[in-house]
């Protein structure tokens, strides 16, 4: 909206009202009538110098009005947030290299420990970032020991937001399926169950600390809206007690780290590499890893359990190899899952190092080393006869139609082209075809 313009008689009016005694004791209406005399007799030159203020504080006005981009926003608000953003993204690296950095100096990385959490959602509010909570699963991990213990619960809010109800049986349906409420499965309490979060997720840890935990790009906007939503019903609760950070960073970093310790090659290992490692999620449809809701209804791969549980085998899978930790059902990996490598004991005689590491760097499928190639080449004599060809000597060739006697009275018996082909040698066919052609 453009600022509205000044007008020089205001601005003679309060110029009279700052300079005289009567006029500081007048409201704005009984200035501008005792005024609107005095201004009738002044002539031009004096009301100049009123006019020309009354430009200049129209300039300034213009100068200093807010400039917004096509939503309307304030542009200086947009790059504030921006900058924001781009400071915690900044704060959010520097303390996950902090972790993995301070685990490695220790010499004892394998044992550093992260917590990964995850949210499924009914919908999202209109406006702000708040999700409404519908399933809350956190892990404890470590490259050591695997997922150490899990805690999963059930949601139910008690009410949907008032008008989204359809869009919530939208988003519901094509993801986790969790009835919606009033029919909601899980914890009503909201409160108790952001202390029972709290709880775990601090374990026997600093409790004036702020909590650590890990998610996916995707769903940092959703675990932060979460956490807001249960905090909202916590009359104890402590503002920054628990910061999200980004899962596939910390992938990224611990897997250089761990490369490094294990001597193998870093220079290939970038950020990209790791995202599309973690991307996949080769254990995305294992059975036996998820809540018992989601396993009998087959949803399976949309539960925040099985979740937090893959993230644990991707890391296992990726990392455990190149620090020579045998895997443990259960802990590294789904417990059906058959083991994709092995750590052994090498010979004195022929191994300075402590252990034997798989190739981790890119990944690897199965090797199969008994495989044999088999020669598909049954026969290698000339074909002369249809029963020489295993596939075609059973069958028996379709019977050729005769032609009657009018149609081959009607064609010319001396073009060669009119021959049934079936009657002709391969040699007489091809004498055919070098006859000299006629044109009429």
């Amino acid at each position: 909206m453009p600022p509205k313009k000044h007008n020089a008689f205001m601005t003679f009016v309060n110029e009279w009202k700052s300079k005289n005694k009567e006029g500081r004791h007048m409201s704005i209406p009984q200035a501008v009538t005792h005024c609107g005399d005095i201004w009738k007799n002044m002539n031009a030159q004096q009301r100049g110098p009123y006019i020309a203020l009354a430009k200049d504080a129209d300039v300034l006005a213009r100068c200093t009005v807010e400039r917004l981009n096509t939503q309307g926003q304030a542009l200086s608000a947009v790059e504030r947030e921006e900058r924001d953003l781009a400071n915690q993204i900044m704060l959010m690296k520097q303390n996950t290299e902090r972790i993995v950095r301070e685990g490695k100096e220790n010499d004892d990385l394998e044992n550093t420990k992260f917590i990964f959490a995850a949210f499924n959602y009914f919908i999202k509010a209109v406006g702000n970032d708040i999700y409404i909570p519908a399933e809350f699963a956190a892990c404890e991990f470590s490259l050591k020991t695997g997922m150490n213990s899990i805690y999963s619960s059930h949601i139910n809010p008690g009410q949907l937001i008032y008008g989204l109800s359809s869009d919530a049986m939208d988003h519901t349906s094509t993801t986790h399926q969790l009835p919606l409420p009033p029919n909601a499965l899980g914890e009503t309490n909201m409160g108790r169950l952001y202390e029972n979060i709290l709880e775990y997720l601090r374990g026997k840890n600093d409790p004036k600390k702020p909590v650590i935990v890990f998610t996916t790009t995707e769903m940092l906007p959703v675990v932060k809206g979460c956490l807001r939503y249960l905090e909202s019903d916590c009359s104890d609760a402590e503002e920054g007690a628990i910061e999200v950070y980004d899962i596939r960073y910390l992938f990224f970093i611990l897997k250089k780290e761990v490369a490094d310790i294990a001597d193998l090659p870093t220079d290939e290992i970038t950020k990209t590499v790791t995202d599309n490692l973690f991307q996949k999620d080769f254990f995305e449809y294992h059975s036996g890893i998820s809540c018992q809701f989601h396993e009998d209804n087959d949803r399976g791969r949309y539960c925040a359990h099985s979740m937090v549980s893959r993230w644990c085998f991707i890391f296992s899978d990726h990392m455990c190899a190149d620090l020579a930790i045998k895997p443990v059902p259960g802990k590294h990996m789904p417990p059906q899952q058959e083991q994709r490598f092995s750590v052994t004991n090498p010979d004195e005689s022929t191994a300075e190092t402590s252990f034997q590491s798989c190739e981790s760097a890119v990944k690897q499928e199965r090797k199969y080393a008994r495989y044999v190639p088999s020669d598909n080449s049954a026969f290698s004599a000339d074909i002369k006869e249809s029963n020489d060809f295993p596939s075609l000597g059973n069958r028996k060739s379709k019977p050729i139609p005769k032609r009657s006697a009018g149609n081959q009275a009607s064609r010319d018996p001396r073009s060669a082209a009119y021959v049934l082909v079936t009657n002709r040698t391969a040699a007489e066919i091809d004498d055919a075809f070098k006859m000299p052609r006629r044109f009429s």
